[in-house]
């Protein structure tokens, strides 16, 4: 009774240490999914850090009607912020052509995923603090129309972030993950030299 008992304790205090760690954002370089406004793609990919801000990003607005070469590219990130669980940013083009107001979730959904708010008061926060992810697009040339009035702040329809494989930097764990990881292995120290008396 006393072996199992020591044992169990031992692989709880284990294994808490890495779920607090792995609750928190990998940093490293994500991409995005199944995002579309009007039924054209956004694809590409975001940088985050640790804290689940942007540091870098790579997006591009796959719609047609917009020609010119590399727009609408949205490759700034001009604000960056974490708050309430949310990560906010407004990731802008080179030439000022347009903006994405890019929200998501900092908690990863079962599937490991970083979901975009797509309407007011998504990603757990209280009503109407939060608006959705959207992009917007000002007048621009456009090789073949000519003049194009451009897009209103139209909001994205869905999307995902997933990371890159092989994309992780070294996360710094927490002091608390620490002890627990340390408290876990020495457990499995007593156990094993416990059982082995």
């Amino acid at each position: 009774m006393y072996r199992s008992l020591v044992l169990l304790v031992s692989f709880v205090l284990f294994g808490s240490g890495y779920a607090i760690q792995a609750s928190t954002i990998t940093a490293g370089v994500y991409n995005l999914n199944s995002a579309y406004v009007n039924g054209s793609a956004i694809t590409g990919t975001v940088t985050l850090n640790s804290a689940g801000k942007a540091t870098a990003a790579d997006l591009t607005y796959n719609n047609p009607s917009f020609s010119n070469p590399g727009l609408p590219r949205f490759n700034l990130v001009s604000i960056s912020n974490v708050y309430n669980g949310l990560s906010q940013n407004y990731l802008t083009s080179a030439s000022n052509a347009g903006q994405i107001a890019f929200y998501f979730n900092t908690l990863a959904d079962s599937n490991g995923y970083l979901n975009l708010c797509i309407g007011n008061a998504q990603c757990g926060t209280s009503a109407g603090t939060v608006d959705p992810s959207s992009l917007q697009l000002y007048g621009f040339y456009n090789s073949s129309t000519g003049s194009n009035l451009g897009l209103p702040a139209t909001n994205l329809s869905g999307g995902y972030l997933s990371q890159v494989k092989d994309s992780a930097t070294a996360v710094t764990p927490e002091p608390r993950s620490l002890w627990l990881l340390g408290t876990g292995m020495i457990g499995f120290a007593v156990v094993f030299r416990f059982v082995k008396s």
